[in-house]
């Protein structure tokens, strides 16, 4: 059992080490919106699989009270996780078309 709390244990800490490693500086503003929209889809992408890795061990718990506790966490990152997707696709569907400059017509 203790084996089994030690190894959820490690993996939360394993999650939070690899969000600490992401760069939190914002991108330059020279960078296409496109560019970073890909890269929070590639995040949020991360964060489902770490969440699918948490909730996958959790059922190799003894611990009932751990259970709920994850449970509820997974629980929670899915509704983020899930917001966060659909936020973003508005944000791309209602972005306004790219301007292309004109020549005046003679």
């Amino acid at each position: 059992m203790l084996s089994t709390i030690t190894r959820i244990a490690l993996a939360l800490l394993l999650t939070q080490a690899v969000f600490a490693q992401q760069p939190s500086q914002t991108p330059p503003p020279s960078t296409q919106s496109s560019d970073r929209a890909e890269q929070m889809r590639a995040d949020l992408n991360q964060m489902e699989s770490l969440m699918n890795n948490m909730q996958s061990e959790i059922n190799f718990l003894r611990d009932q009270n751990l259970q709920i506790l994850l449970n509820t966490n997974v629980r929670m990152w899915t509704i983020l996780i899930r917001d966060l997707r659909r936020q973003l696709d508005d944000e791309q569907h209602s972005a306004p078309a790219p301007v292309h400059p004109t020549t005046p017509h003679q």
